[in-house]
């Protein structure tokens, strides 16, 4: 859930050298929402028939995607690429695989 309602400006007075301040609620992670996300993409990835998932592990924070681990070679490489970036939810794909 995120929160973008909270939002206060705080203006200095008129024979002030100040400029006006504006205070934004800062947006959390929906912790629910990650954990689906990366539910949904360890399935993909294991139910991909020419991927090999065993040796990549899946961490999210705010739908960005980390996966971590081993490959054989570039086509598993992006392979794991694609089908982490296909699932829904997912803003980006952070490569961290060897």
């Amino acid at each position: 859930m995120w929160r973008d309602d909270l939002i206060a400006c705080v203006t200095a007075p008129a024979d002030s050298r100040l400029d006006a301040i504006v205070v934004t609620a800062k947006r959390r992670a929906d912790a629910v929402a990650d954990e689906t996300i990366k539910r949904q993409v360890e399935a993909a990835l294991r139910s991909d028939p020419f991927f090999y998932d065993e040796h990549v592990t899946v961490t999210i924070n705010n739908g960005v995607v980390t996966l971590q681990g081993i490959v054989f070679d570039d086509w598993d490489l992006r392979s794991a690429l694609r089908i982490g970036r296909k699932v829904p939810g997912v803003k980006r794909v952070v490569n961290d695989l060897e």
